[in-house]
């Protein structure tokens, strides 16, 4: 048995569908058995417009909402915060977590990335690349008020709204909206630049809490730390500023095979080729007893969830594991 402190959640592959290892019926099953289960506080699921698309979140999501009563509800992260029209955004989303009955958080994300497919995407839906952080932290302040206030008025330099109101709105009238920002390049696991003070003062502002992944517990604490500064310095109650992990993970008993079934998994799922070592950075793997050791070494460093995504066509199988196998290990 291992301490781990954090909770855990699991990621929804709603890639699969699109890619032919799972149906849209067997993500929502595995949403309704996660809660079953009382291994996870929290159903995720990932989000992209055109670019590595998917089963639409806040569809998959209020399906396992209108079947669960119990378990968190929110996108890991919603890469399409910025290219959805601001107010079918806090219109679909309010509308969700009515279904949940309050139990939703969002996790704005600006998404994008380099190369054609995210150019053609930017140039499909009138989103730059340049534009999408600010035109995400202007959103976030504008989404805030639309759930929160009747009759809005807002002028931006992206948005340009009077005499709004969006109802229903979601259940709780202070509703919880974090960010998603990296510390690492996906592909390569390099530093993307050290996060400028302006990025953790605007979580601390605008934000309950963050998602991220791939650091070690190290960076991780070093960041969540200058993260809780900038929100005291906002006068925010940090005991309840949150935030969560995303971890790959896949369970063999061949700590060598499951490195590289996450590999090709996790090439196919974003359409970049990882290094073996790239892929050992950001994914527990091996058996039960080796990726439970993984996980708890995020054990006092500031980590509250690990939201985990199975990195594996076999979905199903691998979610037994965790279940049975990992998961009893660490509670």
């Amino acid at each position: 048995m291992y301490n781990c402190d954090p909770t855990f959640g699991i990621i929804l592959s709603n890639r699969g569908p699109v890619l032919n290892y799972c149906t849209s019926s067997e993500l929502i099953d595995m949403g309704v058995r996660a809660e079953e289960s009382r291994m996870f506080n929290t159903v995720w699921a990932g989000d992209a417009f055109l670019t590595n698309p998917r089963l639409d979140a806040i569809a998959l999501l209020s399906a396992v909402a209108a079947k669960t009563t119990d378990i968190r509800i929110g996108p890991a992260c919603m890469g399409s915060f910025t290219q959805r029209g601001a107010l079918d955004l806090a219109y679909q989303w309010a509308s969700l977590d009515q279904i949940a009955n309050g139990r939703s958080l969002m996790v704005a994300c600006a998404g994008g990335g380099g190369g054609p497919a995210w150019e053609n995407e930017g140039r499909n839906t009138g989103v730059s690349s340049s534009d999408r952080r600010k035109l995400m932290w202007e959103r976030i302040e504008l989404v805030r008020k639309l759930w929160s206030q009747d009759n809005v008025n807002f002028l931006g330099s992206f948005h340009d709204l009077k005499d709004v109101s969006i109802l229903p709105k979601p259940v709780k009238s202070s509703y919880p909206i974090w960010a998603a920002t990296n510390i690492t390049r996906l592909a390569t696991g390099t530093s993307a630049g050290s996060l400028p003070e302006k990025t953790f003062m605007r979580i601390g502002e605008l934000c309950d809490g963050w998602m991220t992944h791939s650091v070690t517990p190290e960076v991780f604490s070093l960041a969540w730390g200058r993260i809780l500064n900038s929100a005291e310095k906002m006068n925010k109650n940090t005991k309840d500023f949150d935030n969560a992990l995303v971890v790959n993970i896949c369970v063999n008993n061949d700590r060598e095979a499951a490195l590289d079934e996450a590999g090709s998994f996790l090439a196919e799922y974003y359409n970049i080729t990882f290094s073996k070592d790239r892929t050992k950075d950001w994914t527990a793997h091996g058996s039960a007893v080796e990726c439970a050791k993984t996980l708890a070494e995020y054990n006092n460093c500031g980590v509250k969830h690990i939201a985990l995504r199975i990195a594996s066509r076999d979905q199903n199988g691998q979610f037994e594991r965790l279940i049975n196998d990992v998961l009893p290990l660490l509670h």
